[in-house]
């Protein structure tokens, strides 16, 4: 299976080692790139980039594929994409034995549930594609804002000709691809839009009953601007929107340094 000219792609998620979406990733990319999943051993969604500091973690190797070299991790997705490239890349797992050597790209997914727009600042799928993008490796989330057997499929064939057509060695260092595919079939979906990200909040809010405070709500999706994930997404577009690490707000540098010369901080 680890044949180096082959492109090596490493798989992780938030919705666990379980995910059939996650599975059918894994067998579909194995037929063209040499393919390692690293997967929570429970769903983790919504945990955005908490990883494990302060306790240990178990690791066990699962039979997912004969193709494929999987692994549950009793942690986060972030935890998952960081041990795959900072320790199981160099040593495997062993603390002083081989590992496969770099990988070329991350697959985050495939979720369960659109992570568009203020989603993807909660997601654990977007933090993996995340935390790849911190090790420097090109990562991609995809998620599906539905839950139909055809845009797995779109998603899926997505995922091979981005591997096969080495796409992936396009993301500059420092950005990730945040991909959500539509509630559509294959006679509705409309194609792919690039897109940037759209802000709209949710309409969270909270019912209480039996003593519980249960969170609700949901987007305006056609009140975001018309170039944006949510507002693209749906009308029936697959929409791909680049993330930067760097959150630097570039225009507050100059208003703050002015800021501290007309009133000095003092030490």
């Amino acid at each position: 299976m680890q044949n180096n000219l082959k492109t090596r792609v490493l798989i992780v998620n938030d919705d666990g080692i379980q995910s059939g979406y996650m599975r059918v990733l894994a067998v579909a990319l194995a037929r063209v790139a040499d393919v390692f999943v690293f997967a929570p051993e429970v769903e983790q969604s919504g945990v955005s980039q908490a990883f494990t500091v302060r306790r240990g973690l178990s690791l066990k190797k699962v039979d997912l594929s004969q193709d494929v070299e999987a692994y549950s991790l009793s942690g986060t997705p972030a935890d998952c994409a960081k041990f795959a490239l900072g320790h199981f890349a160099l040593h495997g797992v062993t603390t002083e034995g081989v590992g496969p050597g770099p990988f070329d790209v991350c697959f985050s997914g495939v979720n369960v549930g659109e992570n568009s727009g203020v989603s993807s600042l909660y997601s654990g799928t977007v933090a993996g594609a995340r935390e790849a993008a911190l090790w420097g490796v090109p990562g991609i989330a995809l998620s599906l804002r539905g839950t139909t057997a055809n845009m797995l499929e779109t998603a899926k064939e997505f995922a091979v000709k981005v591997v096969k057509d080495r796409l992936f060695e396009r993301i500059p260092v420092g950005v990730f691809w945040n991909v959500n595919f539509p509630k559509a079939t294959a006679e509705t979906f409309k194609g792919y839009k690039a897109t940037r990200m759209a802000l709209g909040m949710f309409t969270d809010h909270y019912s209480h009953e039996n003593e519980l405070w249960q969170l609700d709500g949901d987007k305006l999706w056609d009140e975001q601007p018309k170039d944006s994930d949510d507002y693209l997404l749906n009308q029936g577009y697959a929409t791909i929107t680049p993330h930067r690490i760097d959150q630097t707000d570039e225009e507050s540098l100059n208003e703050i340094n002015d800021m501290l010369v007309e009133t000095p901080v003092d030490n």
